[in-house]
């Protein structure tokens, strides 16, 4: 199953000096730990700044949007066996 989304979501990150690592989200009443953070990359929207994080569990992939503006996080993609 993959699903193209645009929810918020809430992540617990992790820094290491000027670096982002998401651990864990929690998404639809459910709480996701991030053991794999597996690219990162960003992107401009106008004068807005995105970073996007493709993360993996042990069974399911997702893809995080970080908006540095309003410092908010959605989750843009998800698949699952």
């Amino acid at each position: 199953m993959h699903e193209f989304l645009n929810d918020p979501i809430a992540v617990t990150v992790d820094f290491n000096g000027p670096r982002v690592k998401p651990t864990s989200i929690f998404w639809n009443n459910r709480h996701y730990p991030i053991p794999h953070v597996n690219l990162v990359h960003s992107a401009r929207e106008g004068q807005k700044r995105l970073f996007y994080f493709s993360v993996s569990d042990d069974t399911n992939f997702m893809k995080l949007r970080f908006d540095t503006e309003n410092l908010t996080w959605h989750i843009t993609e998800f698949y699952a066996e």
